[in-house]
């Protein structure tokens, strides 16, 4: 099966403690009972004396749209003047403004600098972005040696996407050596913070047995608690595991169930699972028009298995035939109505 990284750029949402002015306290606390007047009561006229912090928290206001209108533009404006006084959360937000174009003009160099400026200060989440831009190369050369330096400072502070990004890096050899065992525990500390990244690969650790012990009912579980967040890896993994019996019961229908919940969120590996067994009637009829329109499905999403499979089952199938596939997989093309559509051509064809 295949483990998947998500490389999220992501914007704090919370900051560091209060600082020594009375009237910045009296707003944190206003501000974490929900009372977003009175905070920015406190907070905007230190904002207007300088104070980074309440600057900070005058930016954050208006990218939540609390106690004011949301105001990106607003935001980044007192983004900036904390930025620019090296207060790290401010620089961050004000980075992933310029990553996002929200409120400013999209700009990666912008961006970049106040990642860096941010994350040499220490900010947790301005590490793991930059991580992520070095993994990527977005913005920078692509540089795993420096992706992976990254995540280890975020994942030292207990960042829980950086874990699970540094611990595929450690899976892969990627910028670092191998280290298998590392990198399942870094997985169980970003499962166990409920990241579904780091559950679905805790649990591909168990299956496969890779630094730590084979455990299939281990991996049951944890792709259980990924699926359950709506991750489309581990529903197809489930649906895999039902499929061949690993740790279960072979259970057809469950295996498919699993695939239809990837394969409606556009997951291509659940795509040609679910044409194999149309395919073998693993559970289902065989039926190779549907089979086929799946297989278009996968293909048309970059899946390489599912071109071949559709290469394949187009030769047993006649001209209408082949009409019916394109014309099922284009009705499948939305995916919330995939599944509906193709429900609905087998209940034509077994009426």
């Amino acid at each position: 099966m295949h483990k998947f990284a998500t490389t999220v750029l992501a914007i704090v949402m919370i900051s560091a403690g209060a600082r020594a002015y009375a009237g910045y306290e009296e707003g944190v606390k206003a501000a974490n009972h929900g009372d977003f007047e009175t905070a920015l009561k406190e907070w905007r006229p230190l904002a207007d004396k300088g104070d980074a912090r309440a600057q900070f928290r005058m930016g954050l206001s208006y990218d939540e749209g609390r106690g004011v209108p949301a105001d990106s533009a607003e935001a980044v404006r007192w983004y900036r003047l904390a930025a620019e006084q090296n207060d790290p959360d401010a620089q961050n937000n004000l980075a992933y403004a310029y990553s996002t174009g929200e409120g400013v003009e999209k700009n990666d160099k912008e961006a970049l600098k106040w990642y860096e400026r941010s994350a040499t200060l220490g900010q947790v989440w301005a590490q793991y972005n930059l991580g992520v831009r070095y993994e990527i190369g977005r913005g920078v050369t692509q540089n795993y040696e420096q992706a992976a330096r990254w995540y280890q400072l975020s994942a030292q502070q207990g960042h829980p996407l950086a874990m699970a990004n540094l611990g595929l890096m450690l899976t892969e050899g990627k910028g670092v050596k191998k280290d298998f065992p590392l990198a399942a525990q870094l997985f169980r500390l970003s499962a166990e913070q409920d990241v579904d990244i780091g559950q679905h690969n805790l649990a591909l650790a168990y299956r496969l047995g890779r630094g730590i012990e084979q455990d299939f009912d281990q991996a049951h579980f944890w792709y259980l608690k990924a699926a359950a967040q709506g991750y489309a890896p581990s529903e197809h993994n489930l649906g895999a595991m039902y499929e061949q019996g690993l740790g279960v019961e072979q259970d057809y229908d469950s295996a498919m169930k699993w695939y239809r919940m990837a394969a409606q969120r556009g997951f291509a590996l659940s795509q040609n699972a679910m044409g194999l067994m149309y395919v073998r009637g693993l559970g289902v009829p065989v039926n190779k028009v549907a089979a086929g329109a799946l297989f278009m499905l996968a293909a048309n999403n970059g899946n390489s298995l599912g071109a071949q499979n559709l290469q394949r089952v187009q030769q047993d199938l006649s001209p209408q035939d082949l009409k019916r596939v394109q014309a099922l997989a284009e009705a499948m093309i939305d995916p919330d109505q995939m599944l509906n559509e193709l429900d609905e051509y087998l209940n034509t064809i077994s009426a």
